[in-house]
């Protein structure tokens, strides 16, 4: 048997595996995530949310449209560098329906306001498969965070406890699957109407989970995903 005939056979068992192992890849589950900004008035104009570039805009909000293929819960959350509720948002968490069912997030009457960066934050959006043990305390620690008038030294005290949180889900590297949210590069303006909807998947960005590896993506208001919150 020739030299060349069997450095042909293993160049095509090579392609054949990393042929199968692409395909299981592609057949984990699947999250996406566009953030948004949506300003007020007739012209309702929405377009993909960046905030390294976007100035303040009265009543404008930010928002985020969420899907999965398969059933899963989403936390979104947004913290400063040290360790606080960016722009006084409060954290949100929903179960998502497969077959890419949109979720909207925040719900109201719950809204995020923009009103410029005021100190350099990362956006987290959490893809958790039902079956995670981190579910449950996210459930309950959101819920909480929700009311309207709260001691502030009690919502310090969640607030920690949400970033610690966010921290242990993302800094076990080889437990979990997460990329940056990059800013288009071009925008995308729609103005809306009465029966007219945002393209947001247009400019959503994926991320595959799975039962012991949640999905995460980051958005950064300096333009780059930086570090994940000390646990």
């Amino acid at each position: 048997m020739s030299k060349a005939f069997l450095l042909l056979a293993g160049v095509f068992a090579l392609l054949f595996c990393s042929g199968r192992l692409m395909a299981a890849d592609s057949d984990q589950p699947q999250g996406r995530a566009c953030i948004s900004i949506l300003d007020s008035g007739s012209s309702a104009k929405e377009e993909p949310f960046k905030p390294s570039a976007t100035a303040a805009r009265p009543g404008s909000t930010v928002r985020a449209h969420v899907d999965a293929s398969d059933k899963c819960v989403v936390l979104l959350a947004a913290l400063t560098k040290d360790g606080k509720l960016a722009n006084g948002w409060r954290p949100q968490f929903s179960e998502v329906a497969a077959e890419f069912e949109e979720v909207q997030l925040p719900k109201d009457p719950v809204t995020w306001e923009w009103s410029g960066t005021k100190a350099p934050f990362d956006l987290f959006v959490l893809f958790l498969p039902p079956s995670s043990k981190e579910v449950e305390e996210a459930r309950k620690l959101v819920a909480a965070m929700q009311a309207p008038k709260v001691d502030e030294r009690l919502l310090a005290m969640q607030v920690n406890k949400l970033r610690e949180l966010i921290g242990r889900i993302t800094s076990e590297k080889e437990k979990v699957n997460q990329a940056p949210i990059t800013e288009p590069e071009l925008g995308g303006v729609f103005r809306g109407g009465a029966d007219a909807t945002f393209p947001w998947r247009q400019f959503a960005q994926s991320i595959d989970f799975a039962d012991d590896r949640p999905g995460v993506l980051i958005l950064s208001s300096e333009g780059a995903a930086k570090d994940s919150p000390a646990p």
